[in-house]
């Protein structure tokens, strides 16, 4: 994770490991990314033997939702269980972002384009 965040160094104010357990073939790990234009990326990672469940949750600085990704099986998309939620809508999108660095990517995509 630490060389991802640093592949982003350019778009990152700083960062906090809020949980890192690693036990066998079980990972937990929980962090709170802060961005250059004060917005904030919340990562969710667990894993257990080869199942892995992610939420990546990016938020303005006034605490708004902006895109949350995720993988909890709670709703039918064709990538599913790969969705992802904009802001107060409703509605939820497929989602092909599925892994720290793709997220970064995209929020990298965002932030320097503006």
């Amino acid at each position: 994770m630490l060389q991802i965040l640093r592949k982003y160094s350019q778009i990152i104010r700083s960062y906090k490991i809020i949980k890192f357990e690693q036990f066998g073939k079980l990972l937990r790990l929980r962090a709170e990314v802060n961005l250059i234009d004060d917005s904030k990326l919340y990562i969710r990672e667990t894993v257990i033997e080869t199942k892995r469940k992610y939420a990546y949750h990016w938020q303005r600085k006034d605490d708004k939702l902006i895109i949350r990704w995720d993988n909890a099986p709670d709703w039918e998309v064709e990538t599913f269980p790969h969705h992802k939620h904009f802001g107060d809508k409703r509605e939820i999108e497929p989602s092909y972002e599925r892994t720290l660095e793709q997220v970064l990517n995209f929020i990298y995509q965002q932030i320097m384009n503006r």
